[in-house]
């Protein structure tokens, strides 16, 4: 594979950066009034700054300022513009899949820098592409999921849960050990990472592409496979509980912090979670079988689909709506994004709290009581949203909701196992009516 433009957008892109380059001039230098800080908080040391060759500081690019012939060269005044160079360049069929925008951002610096210095004679384009194009490998990007734990392994479209086992951290850190005998401070940094992701499952997946946008990639489809596992998590039946299976580093599992002093002397630091429930999900064997069966297996399907149905595309973002009822910690808030979910899915021509009743009820149920409860339970479920959106009012009912709660999961199921049965929601929207009327 070659990174390629056609001649058109070629031109037109070094056209841009050309203009881009004659705009650079060298800046005058001015003198300002030092200020110094009124405060200035006695930070803790946490890092080092420093030269290249040292492995353990870490060095920051300068990308806005390079010197030549001993003047200053600012680049800031162009930022937004290169930004948006990029941006359009990355947006190209023949580069998206393969360099983000931030690498692209980067080359079109150094290609003003190189260029202005006369150091080449390439292209912008050519440059860049050229740079891009040496990048680009396959790599297998590992993501870990928050408090979530499996028995084996489980694939959601294109990424596969698999555990982050310990013999993986102890070849890792044998390698470190070997070529740092003496670096405690590497040595432990590393062992403090370890006890956080350990056991965890991570969203895997091998991309071809450079590495900042090989991680945009699997995280991107991460995201979508871990919002739709959630869909058959435990957590979507209970009011009370909230679900922290997300990204690593995004559950936001809340804590509080205390010092205790007595006599003026500091004789504990206490630290609690807010949240008393369980926050782990783990999914054995038995439970994966259960989750495949009740529609995971066909939503799998489904993602890796090229070509998905009007019907497949409105349920796949309909269920991402609705898995992030599980994430909201008030019962209010799980009640609006369960809501939304179903509205964006059932809306129709007629009032909304008809067609989603209507869609719920029978296709959840063929028992005319159990369509009535149904029913009722909806509207009931209506009056508690009403109450706290407009009034500002707590949910206190939360057996009414753990019962919508259920209703909704038994239809989502439903319709996930009859996705391939409808083309579009209007063939949906008949087989109801028909059903309502036979």
């Amino acid at each position: 594979m070659k990174l390629e433009l056609d001649p058109k957008a070629k031109k037109y892109f070094n056209e841009k950066a050309d203009f881009l380059l004659s705009e650079l001039v060298p800046v005058l230098s001015k003198s300002f009034p030092i200020c110094k800080d009124s405060y200035r908080p006695n930070f803790p040391i946490s890092g080092r700054f420093g030269k290249r060759d040292d492995p353990n500081v870490v060095e920051f690019k300068d990308i806005f300022n390079f010197k030549h012939n001993g003047q200053l060269i600012n680049l800031k005044e162009s930022s937004k513009k290169i930004e948006q160079l990029s941006q359009k360049m990355q947006n190209r069929k023949e580069l998206h899949k393969w360099v983000s925008v931030t690498l692209l951002t980067d080359l079109i610096y150094d290609w003003m820098k190189d260029k202005y210095k006369i150091v080449t004679d390439l292209s912008m384009v050519d440059y860049v592409l050229g740079k891009s194009q040496e990048s680009i490998e396959e790599l297998e990007i590992w993501i870990p999921i928050a408090e979530l734990y499996i028995q084996s392994e489980i694939k959601i479209g294109r990424v596969t849960l698999r555990t982050i086992k310990r013999e993986m951290f102890e070849c890792w850190r044998t390698a470190i050990m070997n070529a740092n005998p003496a670096d405690d401070e590497k040595i432990q940094k590393f062992d403090e990472e370890q006890k956080k992701i350990q056991e965890l499952a991570a969203a895997t997946m091998k991309v071809n592409a450079e590495p900042i946008r090989a991680f945009e990639i699997a995280l991107e489809e991460t995201e979508k496979s871990i919002g739709l596992l959630r869909c058959f998590s435990p957590f979507n039946f209970n009011p009370e509980k909230k679900s922290y299976c997300v990204v690593f580093g995004k559950e936001n599992l809340e804590s509080t912090k205390h010092l205790v002093f007595q006599d003026n002397n500091l004789v504990q630091i206490s630290h609690a979670f807010v949240d008393k429930n369980n926050p782990i999900w783990i999914i054995d064997d038995v439970q994966l079988s259960l989750l495949q069966n009740a529609g995971l297996e066909m939503l799998s399907d489904i993602l890796t689909q090229e070509k998905k149905t009007e019907f497949q595309e409105r349920l796949l973002d309909s269920l991402l709506l609705y898995s992030r009822s599980s994430l909201m910690k008030n019962p209010s808030d799980k009640l609006v994004y369960i809501l939304v979910a179903l509205e964006s899915f059932l809306l129709g021509n007629e009032s909304i709290q008809n067609t989603i009743s209507d869609g719920m009820a029978y296709f959840i149920s063929s028992n005319k009581q159990e369509r009535i409860s149904i029913v009722e339970n909806l509207k009931k479920a209506y009056g508690l949203r009403s109450k706290f959106i407009h009034h500002g009012e707590t949910i206190e009912d939360l057996e009414t909701l753990k019962e919508f709660m259920l209703n909704v999961w038994m239809f989502f199921s439903l319709v996930i196992q009859n996705a391939n049965r409808f083309d579009n929601r209007k063939q949906f929207f008949k087989a109801i009516e028909d059903e309502k009327y036979s």
